[in-house]
C-alpha cells in the first residue's frame, strides 16, 4: 500500500478556503484519524500534488464528525457563524441529515441532534455556550490557575454533554 496523501480537513481547511477568518492559520502537517478522510468516500476532497484538501462544505462536515466522534462533545461552530456561501450553507444542512446523520450510530447520533438544534437556535443553553465557556474559564483562571482537561470536563458537566 503506498503512502497515505495528507489531508487537509477541518477548521483548518476551513481557514485555508477563507470561510473562517483566521485565514493564514491553516497547517498541512495536522493529522486526523483515518475515519475522517474515508467516511463518505471522495465526497468535496480537491487534490493538489500530494495533498487533499476538503471543500469547505465537506471540511465543515469533517469538523462536526471529529467533535462528535472523537471528542464526544457538541461541536461549538454552527453553520452562520462561518462565511459560507447561501448555496455551502444548504448543502452543509443537506448533507448533515443525509450523510452524517446515515453514518453516526448512538450515542454519537444523538449528539448530532444536539448540534443540529444548537445550530437552528432551540436550544437557548447550546446558543449562549460560548459565553458561558468563557466565563467558567475565567472563573477556573483565576481561582486555581488554568486546567483546560478539568475545565473541559466542568462544562460537559455543567451541561450534561
Amino acid at each position: 500500500m503506498g503512502k497515505r496523501k495528507h489531508y487537509l480537513t477541518g477548521l483548518e481547511a476551513l481557514n485555508y478556503h477563507g470561510a473562517d477568518w483566521h485565514s493564514f492559520a491553516f497547517d498541512f502537517n495536522r493529522e486526523y484519524p483515518p475515519l475522517i478522510r474515508d467516511w463518505c468516500g471522495d465526497y468535496g476532497i480537491e487534490k493538489k500534488e500530494d495533498k487533499e484538501i476538503a471543500n469547505p462544505v465537506r471540511a465543515f462536515l469533517d469538523y462536526l464528525l471529529y467533535e462528535i466522534k472523537f471528542e464526544k462533545r457538541v461541536p461549538i461552530k454552527r453553520v452562520s457563524d462561518l462565511a459560507f456561501s447561501d448555496e455551502e450553507e444548504k448543502e452543509i444542512l443537506e448533507q448533515v441529515k443525509k450523510k452524517l446523520k446515515n453514518f453516526l450510530k448512538g450515542k454519537d447520533r444523538k449528539i448530532l441532534e444536539k448540534w443540529i438544534r444548537y445550530n437552528s437556535g432551540e436550544d437557548y443553553e447550546f446558543t449562549n455556550i460560548r459565553l458561558l465557556k468563557r466565563k467558567a474559564w475565567r472563573e477556573r483562571r483565576k481561582k486555581t490557575g488554568f486546567n483546560l482537561k478539568d475545565f473541559r470536563e466542568n462544562v460537559r458537566k455543567t451541561f450534561n454533554l
